[in-house]
């Protein structure tokens, strides 16, 4: 060997002994990003963003307008303008982090759902105007009594917990309780205690009739979930997500995840969008204000299913059962109080008309709207098999249906008050209009939903148990046996409206003519002072005489 060789071989060493002493002062031996970098070399992840070195020089970008694995230093570009997101193959996780057979046993759990046939399309409206099917069916799972909501329709969570999960759901929930363990060991993990997981099942574009529409803005290829940032989560909290493509022979794991900034964000406008191949059974996290700062999209596979679980905080302030119960309740008892009064009372006494408060009224004609349109329509708008299938929901809906009930009658006897000879000038204006205004913005969304029930992409796109039920019902049981007398206002408001509007006109008008003859008949003498109202109109109208005179 010549000395120059042996002088190169020497100066090699001593560069990989620099580096590793840098590597070493930047990343503490033994911690979490030592491990990834290890296990990063095994599996020849080059994806994997937690690396300790780092680069700011961007790759050379070739004609495309995004970025890919196959880019030069594509790792620290993403670590460097992506922070939070971490991506980790199967042998990352099960054998650096101990989570042994958590890979197998997430894709058993998620492929006994679909054989059950949990997985469904949803029809969403974007935008609030057109319905449309999903290209993803999905179903929801989490704490019980939890809801998410998306694109106008409300998804109901299957328990993972409690006497009424099912074994199917209670290994999702373990699945759940492993992913936080998995979350919690990253480096600043945010907020992780995720309370549901959305899971979608995803079909390649060679194994489905639905033309898959291509990413427009940088030719990233099909889309199977357009750029989207998920929303309804507590700020700040992490997402994390984990995919498998069941078994199938010969197929091609070719789905990949893209990321960009979020539009309205504060990131500079020169970061280039990238995308990041995954393989089965890979996990990737969003971690804490990721999903704040950031999008991200699906660009579909050729021909492997897929089936992804993402795990994510959702707030719990008003998507719970136990939020819309509580508002019913305090809704029914304010309600009661005003008809009936409070018989406890020992100073008890029949409530009049006069005594109806408008803002009261407000609120419980305001529940009862929100219950019927934000919580029964949207339960059965998915069909009967829908609650046959959600078991822990059945008893609450028909919870929340009693209280309607109960709503709608108070609702009747008000407007009994309102409209009835008798009673009709004692309620006060305020009340009528009230009234007036929350039956017209109830009449105008039962027209919305009669309509989104009728859509006729249900007959088109959706099995027959799964098309929507036209509830709550407008008839009790009494009334439909024909034992009872009306105690409810009709489903069309539209009399009742016409009703109100002619007594609050009557009434105005009555005001308006009473207000002119009590400034006559009581404006000559006012309490507490000797001011003569007559006689000031009479100064006032000799100065405008006598500002004519001069003019």
């Amino acid at each position: 060997m010549s000395p120059m060789a042996s002088n190169e071989r020497k100066k090699k060493r001593k560069r990989r002994k620099s580096a590793s002493g840098s590597v070493a002062e930047s990343s503490p031996a033994g911690t979490f990003s030592d491990h990834l970098e290890s296990t990063a070399r095994l599996s020849n992840n080059s994806s994997v963003i937690l690396s300790p070195s780092s680069s700011q020089i961007p790759p050379v970008l070739s004609s495309r307008s995004f970025l890919t694995s196959n880019d030069n230093g594509f790792t620290n570009y993403v670590k460097d303008h992506y922070p939070g997101f971490v991506h980790l193959h199967v042998v990352q996780y099960e054998q650096t982090l101990q989570q042994h057979d958590f890979h197998a046993y997430a894709r058993q759990a998620l492929e006994r759902l679909r054989d059950a046939s949990y997985y469904q399309y949803d029809i969403v409206m974007a935008g609030g105007k057109h319905s449309s099917r999903t290209f993803v069916k999905r179903t929801l799972v989490g704490e019980p009594g939890i809801t998410y909501k998306y694109l106008g329709v409300r998804l109901f969570a299957h328990a993972w917990s409690g006497p009424l999960a099912s074994p199917a759901m209670k290994a999702i929930g373990e699945v759940n309780r492993r992913m936080i363990e998995i979350t919690k060991q990253m480096p600043n993990p945010g907020s992780c205690n995720y309370n549901l997981t959305l899971i979608n099942y995803m079909e390649p574009t060679s194994h489905t009739s639905i033309g898959f529409k291509e990413e427009a803005n940088y030719g990233m290829g099909k889309v199977s979930v357009s750029w989207h940032a998920d929303s309804s989560l507590e700020s700040g909290s992490s997402i994390g997500v984990y995919h498998c493509f069941p078994t199938q022979r010969a197929a091609r794991w070719d789905w990949r995840i893209a990321l960009r900034p979020s539009p309205d964000s504060n990131k500079p406008g020169n970061i280039a969008p990238v995308v990041v191949n995954t393989k089965d059974g890979d996990l990737y996290f969003l971690l804490g204000d990721f999903n704040e700062n950031y999008q991200h999209c699906v660009l579909a596979g050729s021909q492997a299913n897929r089936i992804s679980s993402t795990h994510r905080v959702a707030v719990t302030a008003e998507d719970t059962y136990d939020y819309i119960l509580k508002r019913v309740k305090i809704a029914r008892k304010r309600f009661r109080l005003q008809l009936e009064g409070n018989e406890d009372d020992k100073t008890f006494k029949s409530p009049s008309p006069t005594t109806l408060d408008a803002k009261i009224i407000r609120y419980c004609q305001r529940v009862l709207t929100e219950l019927e349109m934000e919580w029964i329509a949207q339960y059965w708008l998915q069909g009967a098999e829908h609650d046959k299938m959600h078991v822990w929901w059945q008893r609450p809906m028909k919870t929340l249906e009693a209280y309607f009930s109960a709503l709608e009658e108070y609702t009747y006897k008000l407007c009994q008050l309102c409209v009835n000879i008798d009673t009709s000038d004692m309620v006060p204006v305020d009340v009528l209009k009230v009234l007036l205004a929350e039956f017209k913005s109830r009449q105008s969304l039962r027209q919305h939903w009669d309509e989104r029930r009728g859509d006729k992409i249900y007959q088109r796109r959706i099995s027959a148990e799964y098309r929507p039920v036209a509830r709550p019902s407008f008839l009790s049981k009494e009334q439909q046996d024909g034992t009872k007398l009306d105690e409810r206002l009709p489903k069309d408001l539209s009399s009742t409206i016409h009703q109100l509007s002619q007594v609050l006109k009557k009434r105005s008008g009555n005001v308006h003519t009473n207000e002119q003859n009590g400034s006559l008949s009581t404006g000559c003498l006012t309490t507490g002072t000797k001011t003569n109202t007559s006689t000031g109109s009479k100064e006032r109208i000799e100065k405008k005489k006598k500002k004519q005179r001069v003019h």
